[in-house]
């Protein structure tokens, strides 16, 4: 009797353990549960916001009264909604380098600033030239249909114009990671054979030839300047290029803590769209990869 009391114990003790393991592990389940849905919801207000922002940059950048309209030079500005920042870039796309028009010295010196190394910068350069020419007739280091077929693709180059800057993802030889790093750099909604540096992003800056990071840092500086004061945006000594545009490029990021934030691009055309309003959606990328606008070195260009 004695021994079934005490293997009866020691069957209530396990069962006992046993159950505290599994009411841990439930709590330690839902306790992460409840973590990752509040992550999700902040993400998600974190997006509301930013799409917040993308509307609020597209009314100021038509209103009608021009000294408060907001500037297309890669301005950055702040606001301020439901208690939290949004920060709010707009840039002519006549800031960014056209696929369509850059020259092979352009194009190399674009991915030389990527840190490509030199033959496979010289390649894609090339692959892009003869995807845009309407020839069959590859470069030195390009490719045409020849080229696509023998390298198991089952396309080959359109010989024609790209028509959007993810089409470049197709060009023979470029890798997904160079995309990424490519993607805000360049575009294809202009007719400009140059960058205008008024318009230009600090990361499309950085790629044109013989400047370095204290140049770009400090015309950014002066470029803001200007805008605070009202001036005219004056061009960098060391560089002239091309005019402006009517496309625009708008990034908003909300941030919800030093955590969680969300950036929403668009690029917008402006003239009378079929719906009506006075400008056409031409792109729209959620989580669009690019450094945040929150970064401590941009404090200083921020226009509230």
């Amino acid at each position: 009797m004695r021994a079934n009391k005490g293997l009866a114990l020691i069957v209530v003790l396990w069962v006992i353990t046993l159950l505290t393991i599994m009411a841990s592990s439930f709590a330690l389940t839902i306790q992460r549960e409840t973590t990752i849905t509040g992550n999700l919801k902040e993400k998600a207000t974190a997006a509301a916001l930013a799409e917040a922002g993308i509307n609020y940059a597209i009314l100021m950048l038509f209103t009608r009264d021009s000294e408060q309209r907001w500037k297309t030079n890669s301005s950055l500005y702040e606001i301020e909604f439901a208690g939290k920042r949004i920060r709010i870039l707009i840039a002519d796309e006549a800031g960014k380098i056209n696929v369509n028009q850059a020259s092979k010295e352009q194009l190399q010196q674009l991915f030389e600033s990527l840190a490509v190394e030199e033959t496979l910068a010289d390649s894609l350069s090339d692959a892009i030239l003869d995807w845009r020419d309407r020839n069959d007739l590859h470069r030195l280091n390009g490719a045409e249909k020849q080229q696509y077929e023998d390298a198991g693709l089952n396309y080959s180059p359109r010989n024609d114009l790209f028509k959007s800057s993810e089409e470049v993802q197709m060009v023979m030889g470029m890798t997904r990671e160079i995309y990424r790093q490519l993607e805000g750099l360049i575009s294809v909604y202009t007719t400009n054979k140059k960058v205008n540096p008024a318009a230009a992003t600090r990361e499309v800056l950085l790629t044109l030839a013989d400047v370095d990071e204290a140049m770009v840092d400090e015309y950014l500086l002066q470029r803001a300047d200007s805008e605070r004061n009202g001036e005219p945006v004056a061009q960098p000594e060391w560089y002239k290029g091309g005019g402006k545009s009517s496309a625009y490029m708008i990034i908003a990021e909300a941030m919800i803590d030093e955590s969680i934030t969300e950036k929403i691009m668009t690029v917008i055309k402006r003239g009378r769209a079929k719906n009506g309003l006075p400008f056409e959606i031409l792109k729209w990328a959620e989580n669009y990869p690019m450094p945040s606008l929150f970064l401590p070195v941009n404090n200083d260009r921020v226009i509230n």
